[in-house]
């Protein structure tokens, strides 16, 4: 019996020596980010351009579809991503319901949360429309950004990108698309809802490339439920085939909204 009891008391003792072991790894910093989640917006909208007569050759849907691997974490503040997004232009409301086009994204990430309110991202890029001859786009390129959240309801980035793109389809690229963005987030404190405006001036800050959007989230608490989404854009590059081509399209959808990253 002695015996008996003295095993016992040898294994509580050792059960919570490793009680106390796990407690303690449990406390060590992790990443906020999960292994698989969210990287870009994931949307799916519908909508016409603004500055044409409404036809359905003015119409279309944009959806896009943005996730994120983690890679590897070191103390909860570095974070290695491979990312993959996908955005895609269809003239559903043509005859034959072509896609204009969908862009290729794939990317691999570095984040660090220099802060509390503070994030820096380091990436490498490739981005291509995956058509040949004359309509074939690529784009190669390295990118920084910035994400700041001073305040509860406000976030605001930046976002720069330097790279080479195939000159020999693309003319000017960056006189059209830029080389930077700047934008700002509004939103609730529970992020129900939020309204973002973001603007991208081109290489020689002649035009600028503006975006609005607003989503509503249709139930308060869960960050991957849905939410009703209207986006308002209006400049050149929202595709890499038309990326010469001034555009003024609204539309509105679903979307999943990632709320710790959030890039554009």
């Amino acid at each position: 019996m002695r015996r008996f009891i003295a095993i016992l008391s040898a294994l509580v003792v050792s059960l919570s020596a490793f009680a106390e072991g796990a407690d303690s790894i449990a406390v060590k910093p992790k990443s906020q980010y999960p292994v698989l989640g969210l990287w870009k917006q994931n949307y799916i909208a519908t909508g016409f351009a603004t500055n044409r007569p409404v036809s359905q050759y003015s119409s279309d849907v944009k959806f896009q579809l943005s996730m994120a691997l983690r890679l590897w974490s070191i103390n909860g503040k570095v974070d290695f991503f491979a990312t993959y997004s996908q955005r895609s232009i269809w003239d559903i409301y043509q005859e034959s319901c072509p896609f204009r086009e969908t862009a290729y994204n794939p990317g691999f990430w570095v984040s660090w949360q220099t802060g509390e309110k503070v994030r820096l991202l380091f990436g490498i890029e490739h981005e291509s429309n995956g058509l040949g001859d004359e309509n074939s786009r690529s784009f190669h390129y390295a990118t920084v950004a910035c994400l700041f959240e001073p305040l509860p309801r406000w976030r605001f980035g930046a976002r720069a990108w330097y790279g080479y793109y195939d000159r020999e389809h693309i003319r000017r690229y960056f006189h059209y698309r830029g080389v930077m963005q700047l934008w700002g987030t509004f939103h609730t404190l529970n992020d129900r809802f939020s309204v973002t405006a973001l603007v991208n001036p081109t290489v020689t800050f002649t035009r600028y490339n503006a975006q609005v959007e607003a989503s509503w989230k249709m139930a308060k608490r869960g960050d991957w439920l849905p939410s009703l989404f209207v986006q308002y854009c209006y400049g050149y590059g929202e595709t890499m085939i038309d990326y010469d081509k001034l555009h003024s399209k609204i539309r509105i959808g679903i979307s999943l909204i990632n709320n710790k990253l959030n890039l554009y």
